[in-house]
């Protein structure tokens, strides 16, 4: 009976770990501060997030007043900050030899860094669409509002079924709803949200299977 009972343990452990390896990451929490929960795209369960957290296609990210988190997608290092009070869901699929990646942001700030995309990255709100293929740059959404965006480096398309724009380093877009056409300007003096600098990231090695089987480590560090 006691054999019975070590090999039914056994196999529950590598029916629990092959399930957790069945769905690859696309993205991984490299910092958590505050409140921050994620709901799973698979279970439908929220969990509180921390450095390590995995995130799939589908999930959703919600941070408290407090709350603030940086993460990076595993395939190209791409950062995104996100900010208090912030909701968005993180959607992705993947291509032959990239990932296309749409971050949905239904409220709040969060700033991304995006490197050169062999595929789409987008960053969509309510009132519009910023598609990026390298750059760094803030969008900022308002609880059933406009959508303001900040231009850091490279260049944005701002886009919706009203018309398009682009927005550069040093300019401020804003998209007041879904049927007006973005507005591109001079970023005011003190416009801006305060840069991140002061949150940064310390070196972290995350290691993970492929869809081969084959375990890889990645080296995330600071910027």
């Amino acid at each position: 009976m006691k054999n019975l009972k070590y090999i039914l343990s056994i196999a529950l452990v590598l029916f629990i770990s092959s399930s957790l390896f069945a769905v690859n990451p696309t993205a991984i929490i490299i910092k958590a501060k505050g409140k921050i929960t994620i709901k799973n795209a698979k279970t439908g369960k929220s969990i509180k997030a921390k450095r390590g957290t995995r995130l799939i296609n589908g999930d959703k990210i919600t941070t408290g007043k407090k709350g603030r988190l940086a993460l990076k997608f595993i395939d190209d290092n791409s950062l995104v900050r996100v900010r208090p009070n912030s909701t968005l869901t993180i959607n992705t699929k993947k291509e032959k030899n990239s990932v296309t990646k749409n971050i949905f942001v239904e409220v709040g700030s969060i700033f991304s860094r995006i490197t050169k995309q062999k595929s789409s990255f987008r960053i969509t709100t309510p009132t519009s669409v910023a598609s990026v293929k390298g750059t760094a740059f803030w969008t900022i959404q308002k609880f059933k509002g406009g959508t303001t965006y900040f231009g850091e480096e490279g260049v944005v398309e701002l886009s919706n079924d009203a018309g398009s724009a682009l927005l550069r380093a040093g300019e401020t877009g804003q998209v007041t709803s879904k049927n007006s056409k973005p507005i591109v300007r001079k970023t005011k003096v003190g416009e801006k949200p305060d840069d991140d600098n002061g949150d940064e990231i310390d070196e972290f090695e995350f290691e993970f299977q492929d869809e081969s089987g084959n375990k890889k480590i990645l080296k995330f560090k600071s910027k």
